[in-house]
């Protein structure tokens, strides 16, 4: 059982089925990610996830309780980020991070105490007294972080934090967020952006046709995905026959001086090509291992369960 269960689980409005027969399980600590095509039950899943929601079916626990039993506790050590900005844009940091203390039930003193610790951690410490509207967009959505994270919640909801941000900004936040969770913090996240996910989840599931698909590591995914990962190599002389031949080698491509090697166990094929290098004196240059990336791996799967032939595992 995990620190989050969700069984069964299903959601309607209306007719219209959004999520249907969710069984899942996030564990103390996870960075869990939530993956999906626009339109696939993601934001809805989460906000069934802290109870905002009531399931049509099935039942989300928290710490082995029905949430709908405990409403009071999943408010106190929840807190959520959605997708909007959900800070007052006339406020400063400061009274912002007062009027969301007061929504959690803190005391002036709590916030304050709390205040510090939290504005430290999100790097906004030299800024509270600026309005939120003067913040940079980097800025605004680490006060949104601030604001859920201002009664010290033992889960994080993240619903798309890196959405609308370039690339620097977008790293900021994952920084942010890592530190969190090193605080204890579980942090459950949605987004898009692939490689965002793939840099900080240390468990993934994937929202299929208003069903979980998969639910493992970014390793236990990569199981899955049917392409050979792929070695690139380069010696010194740019000759290959004898790493080929003795490696035995089946599939491999020269490109230029570099050799692509196709294998289902890069690790084991790397070592066996380097103890032939170092047998026949040969420089290395270059060796790299590319293994499929979330994206490459997520259309792999999806595109599988389109025509139903999706492995077990």
């Amino acid at each position: 059982m995990g620190l989050i269960d969700l069984r069964g689980v299903k959601k309607r409005f209306g007719r219209k089925v959004i999520l249907e027969g969710v069984d899942l399980d996030i564990r103390e600590k996870d960075i869990f990610g939530i993956i999906g095509v626009n339109g696939s039950g993601k934001t809805t899943l989460l906000k069934l996830l802290i109870g905002f929601y009531k399931t049509s079916h099935g039942k989300v626990s928290y710490k082995g309780k029905n949430i709908s039993r405990i409403v009071k506790k999943v408010h106190r050590e929840f807190g959520f980020t959605s997708q909007e900005s959900s800070f007052y844009p006339k406020l400063t940091v400061k009274e912002n991070l007062f009027y969301f203390g007061s929504l959690y039930g803190l005391h002036n003193d709590e916030i304050r105490t709390n205040m510090d610790k939290v504005l430290k951690l999100v790097e906004l410490d030299d800024v509270k007294k600026v309005l939120a509207e003067n913040l940079s967009g980097g800025m605004q959505r680490r006060l949104d972080l601030a604001c859920s994270m201002i009664h010290e919640p033992k889960v994080l909801v993240l619903d798309e934090p890196t959405e609308d941000l370039d690339p620097l900004l977008r790293r900021e936040i994952i920084k942010v967020i890592k530190k969190i969770n090193k605080l204890g913090t579980t942090v459950i996240i949605t987004s898009h952006l692939l490689d965002d996910i793939e840099s900080l989840c240390n468990r993934v599931a994937i929202l299929h046709h208003r069903k979980v698909m998969k639910v493992g590591s970014i390793d236990d995914l990569r199981k899955l995905y049917d392409r050979e990962e792929e070695i690139h190599l380069e010696v010194e002389s740019g000759k290959y026959e004898r790493i080929i031949k003795f490696a035995k080698l089946k599939d491999v491509e020269c490109v230029g001086s570099k050799l692509i090697v196709y294998t289902k166990d890069a690790e084991k094929t790397l070592h066996l090509i380097f103890h032939i290098i170092e047998n026949d004196n040969e420089k290395l240059v270059y060796a790299d291992v590319k293994k499929p990336n979330l994206e490459e791996i997520f259309e792999s799967l999806t595109k599988e369960g389109e025509s139903s032939v999706v492995k077990k595992w």
